[in-house]
């Protein structure tokens, strides 16, 4: 099915990030890369499994300890971590992330 094939490139940026699955925080780790789309986060252990749903709080690095809520569906779970395919998100999330990789795409001018 469609549904569990990435369609979309993602971008590699790190991202903090808390898990919850089932009203219970899973753990604190990061994105391994991101698109609006879905994300590849860390987890050493594995304790998600594919078809779960889960809750991602993402840190706002511009608004210190304010947490944006993404929702999510795993599609895929190995040894490095979970494949997200993002069933909800906000404009508040979007607009971090969109600065974030922006910012991971600018130019760097080297002085002389």
């Amino acid at each position: 099915m469609a549904l569990y094939h990435r369609t979309s490139n993602r971008a590699p940026l790190t991202l903090d990030v808390k898990i919850r699955h089932m009203g219970k925080e899973v753990g604190e780790t990061y994105t391994r890369n991101i698109s609006p789309f879905g994300a590849f986060i860390a987890m050493p252990e594995p304790v998600l499994n594919t078809d779960d749903f889960v809750e991602m709080y993402f840190i706002d690095g511009e608004k210190a300890d304010t947490y944006l809520l993404q929702k999510g569906l795993i599609t895929h779970s190995s040894q490095e971590g979970i494949g997200v395919l993002f069933a909800y998100d906000s404009a508040e999330f979007r607009e971090m992330l969109h600065k974030r990789m922006a910012n991971i795409h600018k130019p760097r001018v080297f002085s002389s």
